[in-house]
């Protein structure tokens, strides 16, 4: 509603809503946790999933409750608290969080006693004039030194950046995907770079507001990297 924001978005930068136990992480954890109890959903196939100001708010949500969910996709979304003020998250959103990038030790003082990496999907496009796409890379960069921060705490080796195979088109739009893999070839983060689009939900339907119908289908993309990644009790 317009009292929460004018615009109708998530709150994503101000600190009011950036942390564990206030602000709208907190609801959304709520009522995540009522829904799971509700319907009897399967708790290690909960993940969080947003797009734009969706996609930085699941960010922070899924930093401040990490126990909660399974994995965290950020569509055309904001790094983890890059503004804490609404100039800075209109520069932010214009140029990315640059030098200022919050570091996974940051993130992991955040979690707490929760702290864990999660698995990310960031999707991006390339010609996004609402949220540049460095946003998408610093994104990915953020999660690849969680999962790094985390492996050398516990004497682990880094996360390993897949080789990036040739560009792929897919209905009309040329995508990229780069991929860091644990130890067992296992997918932990993926970037997709998808060059022609905006801010935009990619190979939407043309029947929504911030959808392009061309591009890889992104509701497909997310789908199958959530599938691929239950929850697991172990950092």
């Amino acid at each position: 509603p317009p009292e929460a924001n004018p615009r109708g978005c998530w709150n994503w930068f101000d600190p009011a809503h950036q942390s564990r136990g206030a602000g709208e992480p907190a609801i959304i954890a709520g009522m995540t946790r009522d829904i799971v109890k509700q319907y009897g959903i399967d708790p290690s196939q909960v993940h969080l999933v947003g797009v734009s100001a969706g996609a930085a708010m699941a960010t922070l949500t899924s930093v401040a409750y990490a126990e909660q969910f399974a994995s965290v996709t950020s569509a055309s979304g904001i790094s983890w608290r890059a503004a804490t003020t609404v100039g800075r998250a209109l520069m932010v959103m214009q140029r990315g969080a640059g030098d200022s990038l919050a570091t996974a030790e940051a993130m992991l003082t955040a979690m707490g006693a929760n702290a864990r990496a999660l698995p990310a999907l960031v999707v991006h496009g390339g010609r996004d004039a609402v949220v540049n796409a460095t946003n998408g890379v610093e994104s990915a960069t953020q999660w690849v030194a969680v999962h790094d921060a985390l492996r050398q705490r516990d004497g682990r080796p880094r996360l390993m950046r897949a080789a990036d195979g040739p560009a792929q088109s897919e209905r009309g739009y040329q995508t990229s995907t780069h991929l860091w893999v644990d130890a067992d070839s296992r997918v932990q983060v993926q970037h997709v770079e998808i060059a022609e689009l905006g801010h935009a939900w990619s190979g939407g339907s043309t029947a929504g507001t911030f959808t392009d119908a061309k591009g890889p289908d992104a509701s497909r993309l997310i789908v199958e990297f959530c599938r691929a990644h239950p929850l697991r009790t172990a950092r």
